[in-house]
């Protein structure tokens, strides 16, 4: 009888006080995940901040906007990239519009 009685008092606080635990530890839990997520975005911002000051630092590398007018000039073009003297441009390619 007194194993019964001590089973009923557990299940009924179990009933109403289930909610408030589960409530505990589900709010506990997802403010963890928002500091994780929080510091993920921190790390991340700071990385990419980083990066561009880098870039930044060390400036362009081959072309270079002038003026803002969208011009490009270009600093630097390395010996396999340049045009030969005596290269007239291209050949022609003859080809069909498929439509």
């Amino acid at each position: 009888m007194k194993f019964f009685l001590i089973m009923l008092a557990v299940m009924i606080l179990m009933r109403y006080l289930m909610p408030y635990i589960i409530r505990f530890l589900l709010k506990t839990f997802v403010q963890k995940q928002m500091r994780n997520a929080q510091q993920y975005v921190y790390e991340a911002q700071a990385q990419q901040q980083y990066q561009q000051q880098q870039q930044r630092s060390a400036g362009p590398t081959y072309a270079q906007t002038t003026g803002g007018n969208g011009k490009v000039k270009v600093a630097y073009v390395p010996e396999e990239k340049r045009p030969r003297k005596d290269f007239p441009g291209g050949e022609y390619v003859d080809y069909e519009e498929v439509k």
